[in-house]
């Protein structure tokens, strides 16, 4: 055989923990590079959590074109947590009582529609970036990304 022979000093050893630490990293640094100035408060920490699963490269749903979507997915996402947190409150709740001349009346909060408001907004978009089931299911079967370590990845 012609060529060098190959020697121990030109091999590099490679373990899974390197490997799935330097995908989070780039992960972290593209979503950080790809981040809207706009976003404050729960927004930005919303981003914070789902743009770097979005960037991993295995999955990689989100580009420079879809930063605006993803930044409506965030707020709605934090407007949604800021009702929900808001209506969990004991002395809050869901509904409320209204004095009417028929008798008490219990009454839906306005907050709870603004809360399913903002959900159905986050899940439409959430959709498009394949973040529920069904559509992981269809981006899957398009052959339009995969989630990292599936199965048979260590084969």
């Amino acid at each position: 055989m012609k060529g060098r022979k190959p020697g121990s000093d030109n091999v590099v050893p490679m373990t899974g923990d390197v490997r799935l630490e330097s995908f989070e990293a780039a992960a972290r640094s593209k979503a950080g590079q790809l981040k809207p100035a706009h976003l404050n408060g729960g927004a930005g920490e919303v981003w914070d959590r789902l743009a770097p699963i979005l960037c991993l490269p295995t999955v990689d749903r989100l580009q420079p074109q879809m930063v605006e979507s993803c930044s409506l997915m965030c707020q709605a996402l934090a407007r949604y947590e800021g009702l929900r947190g808001k209506l969990a409150d004991p002395e809050f709740g869901e509904t409320y009582e209204s004095h009417t001349r028929n008798g008490v009346q219990f009454k839906s909060r306005p907050e709870v529609a603004q809360m399913n408001e903002a959900f159905r907004q986050f899940l439409t978009l959430a959709r498009d970036f394949g973040l529920t089931p069904a559509a992981e299911r269809g981006l899957k079967n398009a052959g339009q990304g995969r989630l990292p370590f599936d199965e048979g990845d260590f084969d």
